[in-house]
């Protein structure tokens, strides 16, 4: 009988990888020889970007570790059933999704195999269900909500202790790939994750975080195909009811301190809400959204000059042109005396961390429509005011 294992996701700046392989052994052992081993990842992937073909991709993944461990990936001091390979991921190493160029959704990899060399290993591991472990994903439930008009919205959601306190209730809208009915992809292609761990809590003071994910996508023309003008989503309606439900379920939430975000195709449909709802939001960041600012008349602006607005782009975004959509309407709202409108613009996206490195050693470089990279990692800023720290304000 062939051993099992399974994997360790985490959520990084760049999505989703492949960390760990955990594999369950039929016999306990105190040691392992690195020296024997060899992981080959095989997975369905694009295969050629330009026609969208999608095939079967071989990588030989780097081994960092292996040791004896527990049944989480652990290392132990102790003999045990279970041993844990550790592997080296990055940007373009390591990731369980497929983005799939017909349908612009991610999906989990499937097959995904992980063949084990000098081991007799099922090299089969289902990741998008019990074939993962992720404990970025502990703390978060997921559920479902059928809308009037019969749209069936996926959603995850973080609640706060209750305490016999008001909280805040944070809305974050995923970008174009993300839409489905799975909203752990939604948490971890953009390390939605973050909104539910310490740093960011702290911040809020406890927050709940509401995570719906879209049938399709948010600019949908209504035939399921990306809408060329940005008027009017078709999911306008039944996200706000889905919303509007969730804070009357929830009766510890504050109704002054709702807050909505999103980037790219849910920065669009931050926009529309605030379009639709100028009342309902106290407060907004849109990250590199998608809303043509031509689209927005004189009344809309004054109707939503008095939100407390947070924008973040990068200047090297070449898949939203913001000098149609951000830099116009700010300017607008500015004009038309709003006094609660904050942007961080950023010369581009580069990693932070210091983990990941171009060819010449400097920092690595992320497409430039990635800000929301920054706004996760809390280093959104205009001049010393912290992004993070003005969205907890609003509506105090």
């Amino acid at each position: 009988m062939k051993y099992t294992q399974k994997v360790l996701v985490t959520g990084e700046d760049f999505g989703p990888a492949v960390k760990k392989t955990i594999i369950k052994l039929d016999q306990v052992i105190d040691l392992i020889d690195m020296n024997n081993l060899k992981v080959i990842e095989e997975k369905n992937a694009v295969v050629d970007k330009l026609t969208g073909e999608e095939g079967i991709i071989r990588t030989e993944r780097e081994i960092i570790d292996a040791y004896v461990s527990d049944e989480y990936g652990n290392k132990v001091n102790n003999a045990s059933q279970y041993i844990t390979i550790e592997m080296a991921i990055s940007p373009h190493i390591g990731s369980p999704f497929i983005f799939h160029e017909t349908t612009q959704l991610n999906n989990w990899c499937n097959p995904y195999r992980l063949h084990i060399s000098g081991l007799d290993v099922d090299p089969d591991i289902d990741v998008e269900k019990e074939g993962k472990l992720c404990p970025q994903l502990d703390n978060w439930t997921m559920n479902s909500y059928l809308a009037l008009d019969g749209t069936q919205y996926a959603y995850a959601q973080y609640r706060p202790s209750l305490d016999g306190n008001k909280h805040p209730l944070v809305i974050w809208l995923h970008g174009l790939g993300e839409g489905g009915i799975d909203p752990s992809i939604d948490l971890l292609a953009n390390k939605v994750t973050a909104l539910a761990d310490a740093p960011f809590q702290k911040c809020m003071k406890g927050a709940y975080v509401l995570v719906p994910q879209c049938p399709t996508m948010w600019m949908d023309n209504g035939k399921g195909e990306y809408k060329s003008d940005t008027k009017d989503s078709i999911y306008t309606k039944s996200l706000f009811e889905l919303i509007n439900s969730y804070v009357k379920e929830n009766r510890d939430i504050d109704m002054n301190r709702i807050y909505i975000g999103g980037c790219s195709n849910g920065g669009y449909m931050t926009m529309e809400m605030l379009l639709h709802f100028p009342h309902y939001f106290a407060a907004a960041f849109p990250i590199c959204e998608a809303y043509h600012d031509e689209y927005i008349t004189g009344d809309q602006i004054d109707m939503i000059k008095h939100i407390p607005l947070w924008f973040t782009y990068a200047k090297t975004d070449k898949v939203i042109d913001y000098t149609i959509c951000t830099i116009p309407t700010v300017k607008r709202l500015l004009d038309a005396g709003a006094s609660n409108v904050h942007v961080s613009v950023f010369d581009d996206v580069h990693d932070t961390t210091g983990l990941y490195k171009n060819e010449d050693g400097s920092a690595y470089t992320y497409n430039g429509h990635c800000s929301w990279i920054y706004w996760y990692n809390n280093e959104c800023y205009e001049d010393e005011l912290n992004a993070w720290e003005w969205l907890a304000q609003q509506g105090n």
